[in-house]
């Protein structure tokens, strides 16, 4: 029994704190951001807990990359984390997921969102194929408001984890694209509300700004040829509802896309009318920005590119 391995100091730390909470539990509303991770231990409190601590990261910003390493290195909260994340996957293909539910799993998700933004933890997230996880909720096809929730959620995690600049960023990006994340992106292209449609165009156009996500997207004529066509239906459904953002996103993934030579002859039957005629002057016209990648992507797609 001597030689039985200790636990990491803070490990126990957390432990002993947690102890304490269950003897006395604190009002959840002075509570501090440790006891209120200990506290998630406690299942008949867990769906307070995880309301609190969402409260805590939008009204004290500061907190979060403290609360980031509390949440990764505190004793089986990740677990528990997953826990709320494997509880509505019977409901995903019924359609009877509730508001409350999704709520509950939501607020678990802006917890492992608060880990995939911080340098120290999103590694470890992608290291445990957390990530993985939630794939199920980009996948799923149905469009209820609950559901909706839990997409938008789960784009904001792996959003948070697309800063492929960072250290670890490469092989956070090998693993976006080992796991297929790249066609579930394009799927909520086409399935998700305005604001799931942006976060997956910002991801899918921050891996088409990476070389190694423009060579994957650009490998089989099947796989190019789906990001076009995805692309294309946004391109639609934008100049149906503007929005200048969006817009921007789908413009520079064209952009990235017109660098490949090899795909230019294809590019430039599949490119959108609307880019080119007047359909988007009047959105355009105080964005000279989104007007000169217009122009290069024009010249790129009938120069036949500058990448070999």
């Amino acid at each position: 029994m001597d030689n039985l391995p200790k636990p990491p100091p803070l490990v126990d730390q957390l432990r002993r704190r947690a102890l304490l909470v269950a003897q006395k539990p604190p009002e959840l509303a002075t509570a501090s951001p440790e006891q209120l991770i200990a506290l998630l231990h406690d299942s008949n409190l867990r769906e307070a807990v995880l309301s609190r601590l969402n409260i805590v990261i939008k009204e004290k910003r500061e907190m979060c990359s403290d609360l980031a390493l509390l949440l990764w290195n505190s004793f089986n909260t990740v677990y528990l984390l997953l826990q709320e994340v494997l509880a509505v996957y019977p409901k995903l293909s019924t359609s009877t997921l509730t508001m409350k539910e999704s709520t509950r799993v939501c607020d678990a998700l802006t917890l492992l969102q608060c880990m995939a933004s911080h340098p120290e933890t999103r590694k470890g997230l992608v290291k445990a194929n957390i990530p993985f996880y939630l794939y199920p909720f980009l996948r799923a096809s149905a469009n209820e408001k609950p559901l909706e929730f839990l997409r938008l959620s789960s784009l904001g995690v792996i959003g948070s984890l697309a800063k492929f600049d960072d250290p670890y960023g490469p092989e956070i990006l090998n693993f976006f694209l080992e796991t297929q994340l790249f066609p579930l992106c394009l799927r909520c292209m086409d399935q998700g509300d305005e604001l799931s449609r942006k976060v997956a165009t910002l991801i899918v156009m921050k891996i088409l700004m990476q070389e190694e996500g423009l060579d994957y997207s650009c490998a089989f004529t099947e796989r190019f040829l789906a990001v076009v066509q995805a692309l294309s239906r946004l391109v639609e459904k934008i100049s149906v509802n503007p929005c200048l953002q969006l817009l921007k996103y789908v413009v520079q993934c064209y952009l990235s896309l017109s660098q490949v030579s090899r795909v230019c002859d294809v590019l430039r039957y599949k490119f959108p009318p609307q880019l080119i005629d007047n359909t988007f002057h009047i959105i355009l016209r105080e964005d000279p920005d989104t007007l000169n990648m217009l122009q290069q992507i024009f010249f790129n797609i009938t120069s036949r590119g500058s990448r070999p």
